[in-house]
């Protein structure tokens, strides 16, 4: 039986790996992670592992540490933070919301995750 998370947030890197394409040290991911400049994820055996999507030419995409910060003050949940960037969105004319990122649109996708932090919290 395949996990939906696996489904929704697909491929990602161990710690070890995103040092290694980013050209950090495996500290420096943790400390991104942790400063929101780059999702981490903690799975149920306590692994720590970096989600693929929010990478684009080598590079974190530009404007996802001021979107996490925004979901942040929605919820705690990083694995909710991975579906709405990551998860395929029914009616929208863009599939996902990291596309906005990808694209440039960060204006958009600010507005979209301010609107979606703030229900989170009502």
């Amino acid at each position: 039986m395949s996990n939906p998370w696996a489904e929704i947030v697909g491929p990602c890197y161990t710690v070890g790996r995103a040092a290694h394409v980013l050209g950090w040290t495996e500290e420096e991911v943790v400390r991104a992670g942790d400063e929101l400049r780059l999702l981490t994820v903690r799975t149920s055996d306590d692994a720590l592992l970096v989600p693929l999507f929010q990478f684009k030419n080598g590079a974190v995409v530009a404007g996802l540490p001021d979107v996490l910060g925004i979901l942040a003050t929605g919820t705690a949940g990083r694995w909710t933070w991975a579906q709405w960037l990551n998860g395929r969105l029914p009616s929208a004319v863009t599939p996902r919301n990291i596309e906005l990122l990808y694209d440039g649109r960060l204006d958009e996708a600010v507005r979209a995750a301010e609107h979606d932090a703030w229900a989170w919290r009502s």
